[in-house]
């Protein structure tokens, strides 16, 4: 882990996004060196969580891409999204922020605009996301992709480096991969694609479905491009959540018609492999997010967004799982959204946030 080169978001700005007016936020620093980098936000519904992580995502997501952000097409989305974002009433909605990479820091404006669309103003200060952009093949395919994910349009988790956000509609699809899908210029997984006649969205595979098919091949060092030791890594660690929350670990793929495959899991006991689809939705769910973050963010730190953490989770599960995301990733920044109080609760009162409305206060 490289902690030279940790980004985190410091500050946002807010202003006629969806219902709320005006908003600044400040994101606390950790006291202690072994703190964990988050802030947990808790409100009724309605009371602007899911708006704030989705202007954090935004912003981070164009100053990541610089001007491509502009690429983003209404006419190939279910909805007009200048006019589903932008306050009822208002021409335009702006989010601005400053970033901080170690010693240098850059703040980014970014305005949403009814007839011109998404616009980056400006980026001022240290380019530090340069490094990121010149890594990212961002081309016009996959912009679709990105607001789907960041409008919950998808339920794909957005994975952008240094950004990871993950949506309240996130769901591992009961569906099984391809082997073809791994290739690195395979991008339906990628692209949220509107059929224009069906006006709907084309399923996708799981990335995280993918990830383990990859590190299978890489193990038994079946494909060129994949390294075995890397994928070892890959699902030893993967082993460790799933025998740590089901009780198993993945065993071996299983051949199905029309070359996909099946991903087997082997109980500890003994007893018969099972799908993978075959655990609950609460399993899949904090394996599949814990796995995406830790395997993401092991060079880099990330700004992870989520959204209702405590999604298919069990009173237990939700207690706990701020300190599995700070024990996998410890140097991550994380920002969180939440209705559940054994969640609200497992952080510091220094790392909690009320929204309330003007009628609350």
């Amino acid at each position: 882990m490289n902690t030279q080169n940790a980004i985190r978001l410091n500050r946002l700005s807010i202003k006629n996004y969806k219902r709320l007016d005006s908003l600044e936020i400040e994101f606390p620093q950790p006291v202690m060196k072994n703190d964990a980098d988050i802030l947990v936000f808790g409100s009724k519904n309605g009371g602007g969580k899911t708006s704030i992580l989705e202007c954090c995502s935004l912003l981070t997501l164009a100053a990541t891409i610089g001007e491509k952000v502009n690429r983003f097409r209404d006419s190939e989305l279910l909805f007009d999204v200048a006019s589903l974002l932008i306050k009822a009433g208002q021409a335009e909605s702006s989010i601005s922020g400053e970033f901080e990479n170690g010693s240098k820091k850059c703040t980014v404006s970014l305005t949403i605009d009814r007839k011109k669309g998404f616009v980056i103003h400006s980026t001022k200060g240290d380019k530090f996301f340069d490094s990121y952009r010149e890594d990212k093949k961002a081309y016009f395919g996959e912009m679709d992709y990105f607001l789907n994910s960041v409008l919950s349009f998808s339920s794909e988790p957005l994975i952008v480096p240094p950004l990871l956000h993950f949506n309240s509609y996130r769901k591992v699809q009961e569906s099984n991969p391809e082997l073809g899908m791994m290739s690195d210029d395979y991008s339906s997984q990628r692209n949220m694609r509107i059929s224009p006649m069906r006006r709907s969205l084309t399923p996708v595979i799981s990335s995280f479905k993918l990830e383990i098919v990859r590190s299978l091949m890489g193990k038994a060092a079946l494909f060129e491009g994949i390294y075995q030791q890397e994928s070892e890594l890959v699902l030893t660690k993967l082993n460790t959540l799933i025998e740590k929350y089901c009780g198993g670990q993945i065993e071996n793929l299983r051949p199905l018609p029309n070359n996909k495959v099946d991903i087997r899991i082997k109980p500890l006991g003994g007893q018969d492999s099972f799908s993978f689809d075959g655990l609950s939705s609460g399993q899949k769910e904090i394996i599949a997010t814990l796995f995406l973050i830790w395997k993401n963010t092991q060079t880099y730190s990330g700004i992870v967004l989520i959204d209702e953490p405590e999604l298919h989770l069990n009173t237990e599960w939700q207690g706990d799982f701020v300190r599995q995301l700070h024990k996998l990733a410890p140097h991550n920044q994380y920002i969180l959204a939440t209705h559940s109080e054994e969640i609200f609760r497992s952080v510091d009162k220094s790392y909690r946030a009320i929204l309330t409305t003007d009628e609350e206060a």
